[in-house]
């Protein structure tokens, strides 16, 4: 395999995969059941300290699996500070 050949063997991998990370309106078409607001205060209750989180100067980015993986591990279960009863 010559090298040009290996090059787009390796982009057209990366082009089926999808982007690696998201904006947050991208994340919200992706994952229906994720609201921007309720994304926008999970950042504002817990920080910026979750999984699948990163900022690019301003804008926030999110890697869609790492951040659903943090979810299904619990890091969103409780945003409020309150104790469930």
């Amino acid at each position: 395999m010559t090298a040009a050949t290996q090059s787009h063997t390796v982009t057209t991998e990366a082009a089926n995969q999808g982007p690696t990370l998201l904006t947050l309106s991208q994340l919200c078409q992706a994952e229906p059941a994720i609201t921007p607001g309720g994304v926008r205060h999970l950042l504002f209750t817990k920080g910026h300290d979750l999984p699948g989180v990163y900022r690019f100067g301003r804008k926030l980015l999110f890697d869609r699996l790492e951040f659903m993986g943090g979810i299904k591990q619990g890091h969103a279960a409780q945003i409020s500070g309150r104790t469930a009863q």
